[in-house]
């Protein structure tokens, strides 16, 4: 499966004058095996993505030090590399450390994004302190499949993923009503990551 997302630019200050974020497509990349990832990737360069999102926990086998050498090696555009387990909405369900280790072994690769959820944020960067290269963003995220929690609330798992140390903060919220969405431009507008 090939789809879409788009970021959004969102004004910042910097230097005493506001910029705007550039907007990039991400095209998440769901499949059954490496091969189909393969020709995803293809496809999502040719459509105009400005980076992919392997979706590890898709794959039915997964070897990490073939699959991971493969993806990486191949990919014609920014790779992010998510391996989400069944807790935060994803299909894994297996082993813990096994699921950090492919992380960090896709960071070692090349990857140019690494997506962990908060949950296991504090571990995962610790893992990495001192070997993490320069390249590399993590993106800590924060999946709510229920509702858009209230502004204080949103500061709150803000400012809880900042100080993991993450690059980028990333979080997935379900809209019950179209003023959810002005809740989340809120907390945009005053993250400072």
């Amino acid at each position: 499966m090939l789809a879409s997302e788009a970021s959004v630019g969102v004004p910042r200050e910097s230097g005493g004058r506001m910029e705007r974020n550039t907007t990039k497509i991400c095209a998440p990349i769901m499949a059954d095996s490496v091969d189909e990832m393969v020709a995803n990737m293809v496809k999502a360069k040719a459509g105009g993505a400005d980076l992919v999102e392997f979706r590890l926990d898709s794959l039915k086998s997964f070897h990490p030090q073939q699959d991971l050498r493969i993806l990486v090696k191949d990919c014609p555009l920014p790779s992010l590399f998510t391996y989400r387990p069944k807790w935060e909405g994803g299909q894994y369900d297996g082993d813990e450390k096994e699921r950090l280790d492919a992380l960090r072994l896709a960071m070692e690769l090349g990857a140019d994004y690494i997506d962990v959820e908060l949950q296991a944020a504090d571990e995962f960067i610790k893992s990495i302190h001192g070997k993490k290269p320069e390249k590399l963003k993590v993106i800590v995220s924060s999946h709510n499949y229920q509702n858009t929690p209230s502004v204080e609330e949103l500061g709150n798992l803000v400012a809880r993923i900042q100080a993991t140390g993450a690059d980028i903060v990333k979080i997935a919220t379900t809209a019950v009503d179209i003023t959810d969405a002005a809740r989340i431009f809120q907390i945009i507008v005053h993250s400072q990551v």
